[in-house]
């Protein structure tokens, strides 16, 4: 009886603990039988999608040395043009700012470092370098194939480096030709001209020789001076250019100087200011303020006006009246302001993306778009670039109560 009463304990005991492991082989048949749950992944990011959280474009300018208020300029040009992209959503929904590097103005070491520290940034395009030692920065830029909108070098420099520089000025001797034979037109019987020339600059002797061949032309002798940038006494200038009794005075130098040497030849005698002709970088801030009650008559020709009445250039130049107490005249101050904005049409119309894997690709169509790049809406109003070269017209200004009047737009054939 005892063994019978074990025996059925025992078979109890086997019958649940088989009942229990079928229960739990169903339940992991079910288990395994039920259709897995799939996790839904993130989207591909699409091919154009912006890499970057920010656009941060190196800036090359002259911040130090003798031009150092170019530089500042540029600035104030390049921080309205930012207020306004970023305050309208950035380029490509993206924020936009300009990392700033020095390359003084006369200074090979200063302008290759400035480019160095630029290229280090590994970026799709540079603003800059515009002072004169662009010639010795730009083969970096080119080794590294990297667009520089090295904008006011001057076409003789910029073609070395073509295709990857984008020049403002236009060939200079069809614009000066047009504008030394309008002012020789307004001021008959001139035979013989001094012309004051900065040959520190790359750029003034260039305009100078393009200046000589227009009056040459016309059969009008040159006599040439040197103005270095570091000159202080302006009266021996003025003395040596009235030894030659010419019949007017051309300035191609710093506006500064300009002003000052007109200031000598008027209390030396020299009455006839209409037969003095300022070269295209003459519309500073230096020239109205060192100038002041000495500039009546004088002639002045450039290749931008600065009496439009495009919007966007007279809001610049209300900011920079309110600012500095004059309108805006002088080139440096729109300079990085169009450079900001043509960056900004070619990141937009290329669907540029800041993808490190796409660099190459990116910044070879950047260089592409921007060498040819068709009405764009610069602050003067619609501007061609015909193979990395701006197409600019001319104008011929007279001054009037020490600032610009009687704008004449001088028909200019490249």
């Amino acid at each position: 009886m005892k063994a019978f009463k074990i025996l059925c304990v025992i078979l109890t005991i086997l019958f649940f603990g088989a009942f229990l492991c079928f229960a739990g082989s169903g339940k992991e048949e079910e288990k395994a039988s039920a259709p897995a749950v799939e996790k839904e992944e993130a989207p591909a990011p699409a091919e154009d999608d912006v890499y970057v959280d920010e656009w941060v474009i190196p800036g090359i300018n002259i911040i130090t040395g003798v031009a150092a208020y170019h530089g500042m300029l540029n600035e104030f040009g390049v921080d309205l043009a930012l207020e306004e992209i970023n305050s309208a959503g950035g380029i490509r929904g993206k924020t936009v700012r300009v990392r700033w590097y020095d390359e003084a103005i006369q200074d090979a070491a200063r302008a290759i470092a400035a480019m160095s520290s630029a290229l280090d940034m590994e970026p799709l395009v540079i603003m800059g370098p515009c002072g004169d030692y662009t010639k010795a920065a730009m083969p970096m830029a080119v080794e590294e194939g990297v667009y520089c909108l090295s904008t006011l070098t001057g076409t003789d420099v910029c073609k070395e480096f073509q295709p990857w520089t984008l020049c403002f000025t236009s060939e200079f001797e069809p614009q000066t030709l047009v504008a030394t034979d309008k002012w020789v037109e307004l001021n008959p019987g001139m035979k013989k001209i001094v012309h004051f020339i900065n040959t520190q600059s790359s750029v003034w002797p260039a305009i100078a020789k393009a200046e000589d061949k227009g009056l040459h032309k016309l059969g009008i002798e040159t006599v040439s001076i040197d103005v270095p940038n570091d000159a202080v006494n302006f009266g021996p200038f003025a003395v040596k250019a009235l030894a030659e009794k010419p019949d007017g005075f051309v300035f191609t130098n710093h506006p500064n100087g300009m002003a000052k040497i007109i200031i000598e030849l008027n209390k030396r005698g020299w009455k006839d200011n209409n037969r003095m002709l300022l070269s295209q970088a003459a519309l500073d801030p230096t020239l109205w303020s060192v100038g002041e009650g000495y500039l009546e008559g004088v002639y002045a020709w450039t290749w931008y006006n600065p009496v439009s009445d495009n919007p966007s250039w007279q809001k610049l130049s209300k900011r920079h009246e309110e600012t500095f107490g004059v309108p805006a005249s002088f080139m440096m101050v729109w300079k990085g302001y169009d450079e900001l904005y043509l960056i900004k049409r070619a990141f937009e119309d290329l669907k540029i993306t800041g993808d490190p894997a796409k660099l190459t690709e990116e910044r070879i169509a950047i260089r592409d778009y921007l060498n040819n790049c068709r009405d764009f809406d610069g602050i003067f109003g619609k501007v061609d670039f015909i193979d990395g070269i701006r197409q600019n017209p001319t104008f011929l200004f007279k001054i009037e109560d020490n600032y610009i009047a009687n704008t004449t737009i001088l028909e200019t054939v490249y």
